[in-house]
């Protein structure tokens, strides 16, 4: 793992540049190899209105059960599992602001959700299950790439999350925050209205 390229992505998701850290693995991508590289152009397709709606439908169903804090989407743990990828929905009844505490994602307060199928990067899904039942990592040849096309599926839920919010209004104002399952790097959207 390539930690201070971690740090990087990290960064810029801080600083609320997610098309900053996409740019940024866009081009090591296109400088690394034929594999992985037509993600720098590509994006889900999935409609924005459409994950707004599977979100909100999330958000009532939460709120009649309890007072909603805060949201995580987390989508699947994609590189091993290339087959389908999707994204998991979590609500709490707590909320902590502080970029370093991850601790409390792991006590949810919502039910079991549908899951929402996530489209449009079926190439970049075939070059994971090239490089996983090939044993390409045995090799070495494309970890680099590998990691960052990694790091750019999930800034691309990130990216996907972020043009659904600005397709319209959540149910509730809830700091919503979303990255891809054992991430520790997430895209945090706040509401102005919330500490």
């Amino acid at each position: 793992m390539n930690v201070e390229l971690w740090q990087t992505v990290d960064t810029y998701l801080r600083a609320n540049d997610v098309d900053g850290a996409a740019t940024y693995l866009e081009s090591r991508l296109r400088d690394a190899t034929d594999r992985f590289s037509s993600l720098a152009d590509m994006q889900f397709t999935n409609l924005p209105h459409d994950v707004l709606a599977h979100i909100n439908g999330f958000l009532t169903a939460c709120q009649d059960e309890f007072d909603v804090r805060a949201v995580y989407l987390e989508m699947n743990g994609f590189d091993i599992n290339y087959d389908r990828w999707y994204f998991d929905s979590f609500a709490y009844t707590k909320y902590s602001d502080d970029p370093d505490d991850l601790d409390w994602l792991c006590d949810w307060s919502s039910p079991n959700w549908v899951q929402l199928t996530l489209n449009g990067l079926e190439q970049t899904q075939e070059d994971f299950r090239w490089f996983m039942e090939n044993k390409i990592f045995e090799n070495k040849t494309h970890d680099e790439e590998k990691e960052y096309a990694t790091l750019l599926v999930m800034v691309r839920f990130v990216q996907l999350i972020r043009s659904s919010l600005d397709a319209g209004a959540l149910q509730c104002s809830v700091p919503l925050l979303a990255t891809a399952h054992d991430f520790d790097v997430l895209g945090r959207f706040v509401p102005h209205n919330v500490g």
